[in-house]
């Protein structure tokens, strides 16, 4: 009993420390936090192909190349496009701001009074100001800083590497695991695990899907009204889009900002409403509840409550995973309910 208990306090103890070793190392291990994350996406490819009598250690390269093949592509053709078109627009900005600047004291001027003449206009300037101070200080780390440097190279080398050693040995990771938990607990552990892996799966395969489908749908939409910036537009809307109803009134306020600074002329908002009302639709009436299911049991009340609970602890990777994560606590919520009640149950019966 003894030793069995010992075995407990030294797999809990290392438990303990190398979630706590992550954590104080989380820039240092970011290689292996993407390359962990980069593998369970790939998983599912995987174990098709292993299904399919292809060895696994192939079936990983294979996946692997392809992934980064698709990265590559991207970056080679994509990624310049959308740099050029967000560069465009922040040089834009200035007179977009003295434009928007414009409007403002002719409003005022209609109106007759002072209210927009004001000290309010100094707010676009100063998150101007503001933005190209930030801009700059980006810039600078990014030139600069070897620790940045190295960190890009450690993104570039090694994560490729670490990708396919979790992929290749992603079965014996989880056995190694299995046999380190208590034979009694096993199934129990295993079965919840399953339960979490439902969860994200269904969130972060589904909902990236999704996020990818509105992107192009967005892209041809603003290229058809004529907007400019519509990949810079698509892919930052198709992004947002994976935050639960701030998302879509984000990137509706820029794009509609943007083409009234463009068109000069009101009317053409009806055109961006009518876009963001169609994916709105496609989104909540067909490609999450077919890709995603019913945002995974959530009230909506309870989905706005996590982005802001875990937009605060944890910044932008709370407020895009707010949803899986408050769905794995409601779980566990649900089974802790449901052991009180039979033990409730229990009592009343003896």
């Amino acid at each position: 009993m003894k030793i069995i208990s010992l075995n407990k306090i030294l797999i809990l103890a290392i438990i303990i420390a190398v979630i706590i070793i992550s954590i104080l190392y989380s820039k240092i291990l970011l290689p292996f936090f993407i390359g962990a994350f980069i593998a369970y996406l790939l998983n599912p490819l995987v174990v098709y192909a292993e299904n399919k009598k292809i060895n696994r250690n192939l079936a990983s390269l294979v996946a692997l190349v392809l992934f980064l093949g698709f990265i590559l592509l991207f970056s080679l053709s994509v990624l310049p496009i959308i740099i050029q078109q967000t560069l465009e627009f922040l040089e834009r900005f200035p007179n977009l701001v003295k434009r928007v600047e414009d409007y403002m004291l002719k409003i005022s001027k209609l109106l007759n009074n002072n209210i927009l003449e004001f000290d309010n206009i100094n707010i676009l300037k100063d998150f101007h100001d503001s933005l190209a101070i930030i801009l700059k200080k980006i810039v600078n780390k990014l030139l600069f800083s070897s620790i940045a440097i190295m960190n890009l190279f450690s993104l570039i080398i090694i994560t490729p590497i670490v990708t396919w050693y979790f992929l290749k040995d992603w079965n014996k990771i989880i056995f190694f695991i299995k046999n380190n938990i208590p034979v009694k607990y096993q199934s129990n552990i295993e079965n919840n695990f399953n339960e979490v892996d439902v969860i994200l799966s269904s969130f972060i395969r589904g909902q990236f899907l999704v996020s990818i489908i509105l992107a192009i749908f967005y892209f041809i939409a603003f290229y058809l009204v004529g907007l400019d910036h519509a990949i810079f537009l698509a892919m930052f809307s198709g992004i947002f889009s994976l935050i639960p109803y701030f998302g879509i009134i984000i990137s509706f306020l820029l794009s509609s900002y943007i083409a009234v600074l463009q068109f000069t002329d009101l009317f053409f908002i009806v055109w961006i409403i009518l876009i963001f009302l169609i994916s709105f639709l496609l989104e909540g009436y067909f490609l999450s509840p077919k890709i995603i299911g019913e945002k995974l049991g959530l009230h909506p009340l309870a989905i706005l409550y996590s982005i802001f609970i875990f937009g605060s602890v944890l910044g932008f990777v709370g407020v895009f995973f707010a949803i899986p994560f408050a769905s794995i606590i409601f779980l566990y919520y649900k089974k802790i309910l449901f052991s009180i009640n039979n033990i409730k149950n229990d009592t009343k019966s003896i």
